[in-house]
Parts: structure tokens; C-alpha cells; sequence
């Protein structure tokens, strides 16, 4: 499989681990609130990657954080006069109904930041002891003036266009564009270290996650948004190598960000949507088919009329059911799906992911077997077509079930609806297809 990455500007080759094996980390949320769409993507995303992995027969070890430490945690607490990780824990357990919701496979391992603060400061201490990481006054501070080469190579910046796009400064760091690994604080939940009571920097948590869960070793693809390129990507990378002499990940992948009408969705423009709050109006397969319309290092943009075109797209495939199904059940179905396949659609779709994932195109090529499943029904006969299109949509992860075999009951209630309409008893024929349209049969 080959996949983009940011880190050298290229489609590069995924590489295995030992044993077939594929080693996978995405940053979580800060979970101080429950998950939007801009959250959503990157899980996704992933998932289409770790579906065909698995699909493919590798072995997937995948392992993504939960930031329950961080200022915004503390302040919501405060406001909302709780403890810190009473809140935080009811946002995780809301983050991980979200990913359920969506039906995203959850990652082999989970870990929240506050559960490895040990070895959170074990690592610091590391960078300390080999100078990478210096302590002022109860902070302390990573050194980039150690990594000149190294650092800004992930997001490609310079270290002067770092230092101009800083906003915040600090009169403690030897360089501007040093940033915090331990943070000395006496506002919220803290930790006693040998360098001072606080607590951790966000962009460590990260990094100690891949050092401790990979065992130092370099994994196969990093996930996340575009947004945490820089600086969150960049500085977790370099706190790795200063420990490791390796790179964190061979790849580095980043899905583009959301907009909504043409504007980008962001919490600071007011204009995000809730996981939750879109799930109330709309199936998670339509934000699955959403996200494959466009390739995923690229914007999406979020609107009625996309909404409107995915909700065609599974009209399309409902369609196709109830004409299979009503054939089946009036034993007017030719069965031809144990013959070989003509169009090999499975074939053509592992080309197509193992393609920088072109999800654009694997859409193309579902759209191209709808037309010749309906062409055979047309025909009367269920070819291979519809149990490819089945299995695809199967590994892509969507809920959607495709299939043309119904219950014995059913057949009889499809054949009585189609009797009364052929003796003209109408009225008695639309109370039975109010049933029949329930269960997606006409």
C-alpha cells in the first residue's frame, strides 16, 4: 500500500513490521467536550486503512491516546466545579460511544495520558540527562537549537518562520522556538517530578506513548489532521528522535481539515457540528461516504447539496435490494453469484486503496457495479457483482447490508402484496406495503 507523507513530500511504500505486522498511532482528543466532524475524520480515515489492512491479512497493532490532561480540562472543571478527570473520564466514555456510533473499529490499545504519568517524567528526564532538555525553575523546556537540521522538516518551516508565526513568549527559554515538557503549575490537577510539581506538555504525551507501547522502535504510519502537523506533530517527532536517534514513523499522514457552507469548521468560529448532533439526522454511513468522496489529504466541504448526493447514492443501493429481493421472493432470481466473477470489482478496489488510498475512485467503481447489478436484474439473475459489491462495502466499514435472500414469511407477505395488486384490491395491498416499506422490501 502506498500512502502520502508529509514528512518527505512523496507516495511512499507502507512498510511492515516483523511477522507481517503493522504498527499504527493517531492522536486522540483532548476530551473536555464531545467529538465534531473535524474529529471524526481522521478516525475514519484511519479506519478505511485499518479495514483493508485486515482485509489483506496483516496484523494491525493500533494504539491512539486520550489527552484528560490539559488546561481546557482543568478550566471546564473549574467552571463546572468538578474534578478534572470526573470530567474528563464522562467525555471519553462519550468519545468512544461516538466511534461506536460511527462504526469505527475501536484501536488495539487505548491509553489515557493520565494512566502513564510516570513514564512521562522518566522520558523528560531522559531528555535532560542527554541535554536535549533544559529545567527553569520548575518548567522545563525541549532544545531545538540541539536538532537544527531535524527540526521543521515534518512541516517544513524554517526555524525563523517558526519564530515569526510564534504568538506567545517566554522569557524563561533559550530559544523562542522551545516549547514545554513539564509545566510547573499550582492551578489543577498536578504531579510531584524531580524537576517540580506540575504536570505534562501536550506535545509529550504523544511521543512517550509511541516510545513505551512500540518499544523504541520506529512504527509504520502516524495518522491525524492536517491542524497538528505543526506544531503538535513536529515537536512530538523530535522529542522521539532525541530519545531514540530513529524517526518516530516512517509515515506520516495527515487528512485535510472540514469546512462548512465554504467556511472552515472551527469551535472559534461557532460553527462546528457535534458527532451526536449529526448522527440524530443522519446515517453514519452517509458521513463514511462523505469522507470517501474526496481524497483524504484534501479538504471536504460540508453542504446540503453533498448531503443531498450521498443520500441519492443510498437510494441507489436500496434500490437494488428490493428489486433483488422481490425477485427472490417471487422465485423469478436466477442465482449466478458461486459462478467466477466477469468484472472482478474486488480486485479493481484493492487496487484502488492500495493506491494512496483512492477512495474517489472506489466510489467510481461502486457506482459502475449498481449500474450492472440492475442491468442483470434486468435480466433476472444475481451475478458475483452484488456479493462484490457486498464485500466491499463490508471492509469500508459501512453498516449498510446488502442482500437478496428474504425470510420465508416474508416472501409470502411480498407475494399476497403483489396478488392483491394484480385482483385491483388497492386498498387492502397499501396497509400490506406499509409493512413491506418497513423492512425495505418494496
Amino acid at each position: 500500500m502506498k500512502l502520502y507523507n508529509s514528512l518527505t513530500g512523496k507516495i511512499d511504500d507502507l512498510k511492515t513490521k516483523k511477522d507481517n505486522e503493522v504498527d499504527i498511532y493517531t492522536c486522540g482528543p483532548t476530551v473536555y467536550n464531545y467529538i465534531h466532524l473535524g474529529n471524526a475524520r481522521p478516525s475514519i480515515t484511519m479506519d478505511f486503512v485499518v479495514r483493508f489492512l485486515e482485509h489483506k491479512n496483516f496484523k494491525v497493532n493500533y494504539l491512539q491516546n486520550i489527552t484528560d490532561v490539559d488546561d481546557k480540562i482543568i478550566n471546564k472543571a473549574i467552571s463546572e466545579n468538578k474534578k478534572e478527570l470526573e470530567l474528563s473520564s464522562f467525555y471519553t466514555d462519550a468519545y468512544i460511544k461516538d466511534l461506536e456510533d460511527l462504526n469505527v473499529q475501536l484501536p488495539t490499545k487505548i491509553i489515557k495520558v493520565s494512566d502513564v504519568i510516570p513514564e512521562m517524567i522518566q522520558f523528560i528526564q531522559k531528555m535532560i540527562d542527554n541535554g536535549s532538555a533544559y529545567v527553569v525553575d520548575g518548567d522545563v523546556f525541549f532544545s531545538v537549537d540541539k536538532f537544527p537540521k531535524e527540526y521543521g522538516q515534518l512541516s517544513g518551516r524554517t526555524q525563523d518562520e517558526i519564530t515569526v508565526g510564534r504568538i506567545e513568549e517566554n522569557s524563561k527559554k533559550k530559544n523562542p522556538n522551545d516549547f514545554v515538557l513539564w509545566k510547573k503549575t499550582d492551578v489543577g490537577i498536578k504531579w510531584d517530578a524531580p524537576f517540580g510539581a506540575g504536570r505534562p506538555g501536550w506535545h509529550t504525551e504523544c511521543a512517550v506513548l509511541n516510545d513505551m507501547y512500540f518499544d523504541h522502535n520506529t512504527i509504520s504510519l502516524h495518522g491525524g489532521g492536517i491542524d497538528l502537523k505543526f506544531p503538535h506533530h513536529e515537536n512530538e517527532r523530535i522529542q522521539f528522535i532525541a530519545t531514540n536517534d530513529k524517526e518516530l514513523a516512517d509515515i506520516w499522514m495527515h487528512n485535510g481539515h472540514l469546512t462548512f457552507n465554504s467556511e472552515k469548521m472551527s469551535k472559534s468560529l461557532g460553527n462546528t457540528i457535534l458527532v451526536r448532533d449529526f448522527l440524530k439526522h443522519h446515517s453514519p454511513d452517509l458521513l463514511r461516504w462523505l469522507f470517501m468522496t474526496t481524497s483524504y489529504t484534501q479538504p471536504i466541504d460540508i453542504n446540503d447539496d453533498v448531503l443531498n448526493q450521498g443520500g441519492k447514492f443510498f437510494e441507489r443501493l436500496d434500490n437494488i435490494q428490493k428489486k433483488a429481493k422481490q425477485l427472490w421472493a417471487m422465485d423469478d432470481l436466477e442465482d449466478l453469484t458461486s459462478e467466477e466473477s466477469v468484472h472482478h470489482y474486488v480486485d479493481r478496489f484493492d487496487d484502488w486503496m492500495r493506491d494512496n488510498l483512492n477512495t474517489p475512485m472506489v466510489l467510481t467503481e461502486i457506482e459502475q457495479a449498481i449500474k450492472e447489478i440492475n442491468k442483470d436484474l434486468t435480466n433476472k439473475q444475481i451475478t458475483p457483482t452484488f456479493m462484490e459489491l457486498k464485500e466491499i462495502l463490508r471492509i469500508l466499514g459501512f453498516k449498510y447490508e446488502l442482500d437478496y435472500t428474504v425470510s420465508e414469511a416474508d416472501k409470502q407477505e411480498l407475494k399476497e402484496w403483489k396478488q392483491l395488486i394484480k385482483n385491483k384490491e388497492y386498498d387492502k395491498a397499501d396497509k400490506l406495503r406499509e409493512s413491506l416499506s418497513k423492512k425495505g422490501l418494496v
